[in-house]
């Protein structure tokens, strides 16, 4: 079973494969500049907004005291050195990576794509199973404390 920071750092990764490849040349970076810089950046404990697993777990279990509770995920699409990774991700989807040649037609919404796809939800549905059995025992260890 992975932890949300396993699952977090996943979603980095997913992120950067899904990312466009630049032609060699083409706006003055080297090829994979986007990918690279994607992967630097998001990695699980940025992806957490620098919490580690504990730390979100515990942020979900105060949450729940209060009836509701919400996975945040952070994915940096335009870092420092590649901003132009914005352009690739809605709503700001430019003219010119509509009509593009470079065959990355497909990578327009990279983030949305790792977001959706089969294995990073996969991973979150176990995660979650996980924590819901967590939260189950702490519950039950709670009522039995309040009557014993």
């Amino acid at each position: 079973m992975a932890t949300l920071l396993e699952v977090a750092n996943r979603l980095g990764e997913l992120t950067s494969i899904k990312a466009p490849r630049s032609k060699k040349g083409s706006n003055g970076k080297a090829p994979g500049n986007l990918k690279r810089t994607l992967k630097s950046v998001n990695t699980g404990r940025n992806v957490l907004s620098g919490r580690n697993s504990a730390g979100a777990e515990k942020q979900l279990i105060e949450d729940l005291k209060t009836g509701t509770y919400t996975f945040e995920f952070n994915i940096d699409v335009a870092p420092p050195g590649a901003e132009y990774g914005k352009y690739w991700n809605d709503p700001d989807v430019s003219e010119q990576v509509e009509n593009q040649t470079t065959g990355n037609k497909d990578k327009i919404n990279f983030a949305d794509q790792a977001v959706e796809s089969a294995e990073f939800q996969s991973m979150l549905d176990d995660y979650i199973e996980t924590l819901t059995e967590k939260v189950a025992n702490s519950i039950s260890k709670a009522i039995d404390k309040e009557l014993n």
